[in-house]
Order: structure tokens, then C-alpha cells, then sequence
């Protein structure tokens, strides 16, 4: 299995949460950027709940949209022969918000090691693993269709409850304001692989 597939091949805890991993200086411009958006995505929030009911994943949705409402956008991707994965960040200043991942996998041309059902048991392996943030600004889901596995996740930095990430993945560590820096984590991809779009 070459680099690259291997790369492919970690779905979640590498790929995802490298983004905390470095720390940086505090700036308060970071600091107000994210105060300004954690305010206005709650009162965002809190408005539409008000004016109608809504259901759980409805909520979630505009909560995620909320959070890249006003956000720049930078696009990553690594890819081989048996698939790719695309990163999408969305930050703010040097505070990242969002991050989407979106690894497809070629059934067809992966070899022995990665199988379908490995592929599957992966994903029941990270769901357990991050149960605990699962809905909560953590979303993972999968698919398999055309002989394609798609698996998608996201992570909403503005909501998902930072000291039960790091729980779950010890090397992750946000800065002192907990925040991301989005500088830190598109040189983390870059330095994995990933070549920005």
C-alpha cells in the first residue's frame, strides 16, 4: 500500500484533528473574531428556533451554516489512484470555524488490505470513538454507492465542546482562547500532502 492510500486511509483522527495539534500566540484580534461570530451564531440561532420549530437536524444544519456565514474558504486535496479526499476549511482572520473532509474510495482499485467492510468497520470505529461529540458540532457520515465509499465529516469548531475532543484525541490541542488556528492547520494538510485548490 503506498503513501498516499495509507494517508487516505487514516479517516479520522489524523486527518481531522491535526488541526489543533500546534499551538500559536493569542492575538485579540482572534479572540474578537470569534466572540463576534460565537455571539452571532447563537443569536442567529436563537431567532429562527423562536420564530418556528424546527427539528434536531434542521437545527444542526442552519447552526453549521451559521458558523460559515461571512467565512473565506480554502479547498485541499489528496488523491491516488484508489480515491481522494477533499478538505474544506472556513476561517475567519486566523481563527478556523469549519472543517468539512470528504474521502471517496474506488473499491475496485484498492487492494487486499482495505476492503469494504474495513472501510465500514473504520467508520464504526471513529462513530464509537467520537460518540461523544457525535451531533454536537462533530458530524460523520457514509456511503457507499457505484462502487464508490464516500465517507463525509465535519467539524464546527465554534460548536463541538473542545475539552471532549481533546479527551478523545490527546494530541489535539487548541490555543489558550480555544480557538484553531486556521494558518496552523492548512500547513499541517500541506505538509501531509494535501495541495490547495
Amino acid at each position: 500500500m503506498n503513501k498516499t492510500t495509507k494517508t487516505l486511509a487514516i479517516l479520522f483522527t489524523a486527518g481531522l484533528l491535526l488541526a489543533g495539534c500546534v499551538q500559536k500566540d493569542n492575538t485579540k484580534a482572534t479572540t474578537e473574531s470569534t466572540t463576534k461570530s460565537t455571539t452571532k451564531a447563537t443569536a442567529e440561532s436563537k431567532t429562527k428556533e423562536s420564530s418556528k420549530e424546527k427539528s434536531s437536524s434542521s437545527t444542526t444544519v442552519d447552526t453549521k451554516e451559521d458558523s460559515k456565514a461571512g467565512a473565506q474558504k480554502t479547498v485541499l486535496e489528496i488523491s491516488d489512484e484508489n480515491g481522494k479526499s477533499v478538505m474544506t476549511l472556513y476561517y475567519k482572520g486566523d481563527t478556523l470555524l469549519v472543517q468539512e473532509k470528504v474521502d471517496d474510495y474506488n473499491i475496485a482499485n484498492m487492494d487486499g488490505e482495505t476492503t469494504l467492510q474495513g472501510l465500514k468497520a473504520s467508520v464504526a470505529n471513529s462513530e464509537e470513538k467520537f460518540k461523544d461529540v457525535l451531533g454536537k458540532g462533530f458530524e460523520l457520515k457514509s456511503e457507499y454507492k457505484d462502487g464508490i465509499f464516500y465517507i463525509s465529516n465535519t467539524i464546527d469548531y465554534t460548536k463541538v465542546d473542545l475539552k471532549k475532543l481533546q479527551e478523545i484525541v490527546p494530541g489535539f490541542q487548541p490555543l489558550e482562547d480555544n480557538t484553531i488556528s486556521y494558518s496552523t492547520t492548512k500547513d499541517s494538510f500541506i505538509k501531509s500532502g494535501y495541495v490547495e485548490k
